[in-house]
């Protein structure tokens, strides 16, 4: 068996999951789309990195962590 994913927009994912019903060949899984993947992940933190090198180098200007926790 092989796997397809699917990226759809919000508002046409019923007609989708409606029309794939009609298949007795596929099999639906949902996924959320909230949280990161692992590629995600791992590229942030390499952004994060990168932008803490150029801190400590004098190419990037540091933020206070209280400007940083209001906007949160």
């Amino acid at each position: 068996m092989a796997i397809l994913t699917l990226e759809v927009e919000n508002k046409k994912m019923k007609f989708i999951k409606d029309l794939l019903q009609h298949f007795s060949f596929v099999r639906v899984r949902e996924e959320s789309t909230d949280e990161d993947s692992d590629e995600q992940v791992v590229s942030n933190i390499l952004k994060g990195i990168r932008e803490m090198r150029q801190i400590e180098q004098g190419k990037k200007k540091a933020r206070p962590a209280r400007d940083f926790l209001a906007e949160l």
